[in-house]
């Protein structure tokens, strides 16, 4: 293990709540080093919650455990989960906030968090991000084996975040996020885009805009100006040079994007 726990959430900074989580790991794993992935995700949207954990999770070195919690079903029946990969290993509610996970890694296996053991002695209908995930986390920093956590799952829930429609003319998506700086961030990958378009030259149609080209940077158009492009995910985004594309083309998640072969 690498001793490397990180930490996405719904929970904001204005409350202790993400303190809270980092004490709880602290005190029974010492050693640990924590990172903020973010807190700023919108309260209780899963989906929003699963592409920033998709954005970063493999920037961190084999070992990592990453801790995800937005969990509008807190205390209900909703089980919670612990995934592993051969270089991660995953915590957090069992909603489809690993999505993309299960899309993108080899999943080796998956178990419920039922051990109260490696809990909290008390546990909060209403923080489970203290009370179950935190300590959990920081026991497999220690060195507990993941069976010992619960018995398998076969069936996580799944949001349906990446899936793209090949048609005749070309290929659909929609955007899947949008960022701090306005940017419409799709699911349409360059190597999907690539794959299918073959030697055909295409355009991008949005529900407000449509592009000749995909350009290479924000500076190939004039301030103020919008384009796509393929940004950090190698995934078409829509933006605005300078600007936001969500305020100038009033984008937003949802949004259909389609190419089209010309």
């Amino acid at each position: 293990m690498s001793g490397i726990v990180t930490l996405t959430t719904d929970f904001g900074l204005q409350d202790a709540y993400v303190g809270a989580m980092k004490g709880v790991i602290l005190g029974i794993a010492p050693g640990a080093t924590l990172v903020d992935l973010s807190h700023q995700v919108a309260p209780q949207d899963v989906a929003a919650g699963a592409f920033v954990l998709y954005s970063a999770y493999r920037c961190f070195p084999a070992g990592t455990v990453h801790v995800a919690v937005v969990d509008p079903g807190v205390g209900s029946a909703r089980r919670g989960i612990l995934v592993e990969t051969p270089s991660y290993r995953f915590l957090g509610p069992d909603n489809g906030l690993f999505s993309s996970i299960y899309a993108s890694e080899q999943v080796e296996r998956i178990v419920e968090i039922q051990n109260r053991d490696l809990a909290l002695p008390e546990v909060s209908a209403t923080f489970h991000g203290r009370d179950i995930f935190a300590p959990a986390a920081a026991h497999l920093c220690r060195g507990a084996p993941i069976d010992a956590f619960g018995p398998p799952v076969s069936d996580p829930v799944r949001l349906d975040l990446w899936t793209v429609a090949v048609e005749a003319r070309g290929v659909r998506g929609h955007i899947v996020h949008v960022d701090r700086f306005g940017n419409g961030i799709t699911n349409l990958s360059r190597s999907q885009i690539e794959a299918a378009a073959g030697e055909r030259l295409f355009r991008v149609e949005t529900e407000k805009r449509v592009f000749d080209r995909v350009c290479r940077t924000y500076a190939d158009v004039p301030e103020g100006e919008a384009l796509v492009l393929y940004g950090s995910q190698d995934t078409l985004e829509i933006s605005v040079n300078g600007g936001s594309a969500a305020g100038a083309l009033g984008i937003g998640r949802g949004n259909g994007v389609r190419v089209v072969w010309v």
